[in-house]
């Protein structure tokens, strides 16, 4: 029986036992949890699939800035869901680091589950944290990610003291480990604790264009693998279904649009209207300008369509101007 084989025995032999084994000496595992971290090694070797336009050039240069020089150990990027920051980020960390080199954490986290990961990464060259703005609304979180971020006489001291039998891990460590996060919004932005945080690293707001991202989408479709007639289809349909009114419009509506018709040509339209919202007030705006380039006369033809105010037509014709119109 070689080593391997011998700690398998004795791992299992200790979990039918009931045996608990705290810290870093000796960590028993499952059969699930060793197949489940097989599958996450598998997905970290894998290449990643992104094809890289113009418009993510800035990102990626501070992403290769963060990861070739020591001024920063942490870098923030910002911008709705659904415009590629995950898998750049992924697609770069994948292209400079060995898998064993980095780690990727997606979705809600408490405090203590923060700390712990922190902690059993630290000494890892890259953390990814994606879709976690909930630590932005806990002072808890955010102090523990303002230590891991900023060095205090040249290292960077994480600290948390818990009460919970569930905490582990010493009260405080030193955090070697660069870390990216990757949220949508930041809630209470202009917060003094979230401002100290923000000054603690890059951050960058990606912010494309309504014009932009339907570029993006068409380059996109040009490396779908698509019959002649579906890309016909589909350009089409991303020409005339989808306006600065489509709600959430992002590089995952084209991905549903594809779907809809790989799926059926014939029904794609429809069912793309019926799982696809549109903002009535903004579309109420498109039109009113196709028919009249005199200000007052949209004005009047918009409170007739939507029983809205003035106030509500500016804020639509400013947020349209800002988004590329």
């Amino acid at each position: 029986m070689n080593t391997e084989e011998l700690k398998r025995v004795l791992e299992k032999t200790a979990q039918e036992s009931g045996l608990q084994i705290k810290g870093e000496i000796a960590v028993l595992k499952t059969d699930e949890q060793r197949e489940s971290e097989k599958e996450i090694q598998e997905w970290k070797e894998e290449k990643a699939k992104f094809h890289f336009f113009k418009e993510f050039s800035i990102a990626q240069e501070l992403l290769n800035c963060l990861f070739e020089t020591k001024q920063y150990q942490g870098f923030l990027m910002l911008g709705e869901g659904g415009l590629g920051k995950t898998i750049l980020t992924i697609n770069s960390v994948k292209e400079n680091f060995k898998p064993e080199e980095w780690e990727y954490n997606s979705g809600y986290i408490t405090p203590l589950s923060l700390y712990e990961y922190l902690y059993l990464n630290r000494n890892k060259k890259i953390i990814i944290l994606d879709d976690v703005e909930g630590i932005f609304n806990n002072h808890i979180a955010l102090s523990i990610l303002k230590g891991a971020l900023w060095e205090s006489d040249g290292k960077r001291i994480c600290q948390y003291s818990s009460k919970s039998e569930k905490a582990t891990m010493p009260n405080k460590f030193i955090m070697n480990a660069k870390i990216i996060v990757l949220c949508n919004h930041i809630p209470k932005a202009n917060n003094i604790s979230t401002r100290a945080t923000l000054s603690r690293v890059l951050n960058y707001r990606m912010n494309l264009t309504f014009t932009e991202k339907i570029q993006i989408c068409k380059g996109f479709i040009a490396k779908e693998n698509l019959k002649e007639e579906e890309l016909k289809k589909v350009i089409n349909l991303l020409d005339t279904k989808i306006t600065e009114a489509t709600k959430d419009f992002n590089f995952r509506t084209l991905r549903k649009l594809i779907a809809f018709v790989k799926y059926d040509s014939s029904k794609a339209e429809q069912l793309f209207e019926a799982t696809t919202e549109t903002d009535e007030d903004k579309e109420a705006y498109l039109q009113v300008i196709k028919l009249t380039d005199i200000v007052n006369s949209q004005i009047k033809l918009f409170l007739e369509k939507t029983g809205k105010s003035r106030a509500t037509f500016f804020r639509i014709k400013k947020g349209l101007k800002t988004n590329g119109k």
